[in-house]
């Protein structure tokens, strides 16, 4: 599942990238959320060969690249700014519904 990474499997921290994970829902387990939502946990202290390993770390370098860039174009981009025109207010007693 793609998940933001904390560095495991020398993924760099705060890239989002494909783990292996456990989903934990239940409230005694101490996952899942008011939403209902659950917890993913990356799965830790899985053995990879040398392959995987170089594929994961060249994956990495690509998506920090592609981060960097971003994140260099928004840099340069102006701000945005809003004209202090005042906002039409929606007047709802006005509306008349019609079948």
């Amino acid at each position: 599942m793609g998940v933001r990474s904390d560095g495991s499997y020398g993924v760099d921290a705060e890239l989002y990238y494909s783990f292996p994970v456990t989903v934990d829902s239940s409230a005694s387990g101490g996952g899942g959320d008011a939403g209902g939502r659950g917890t993913c946990n990356i799965v830790s202290g899985l053995h990879l060969d040398t392959d995987t390993t170089t594929h994961i770390a060249q994956t990495t370098k690509t998506l920090r690249a592609e981060l960097d860039k971003a994140l260099a174009i928004d840099d340069e981009m102006p701000p945005v700014v809003f004209d202090d025109a005042p906002v039409a207010e929606f007047d709802s007693a006005a509306v008349t519904l019609t079948a």
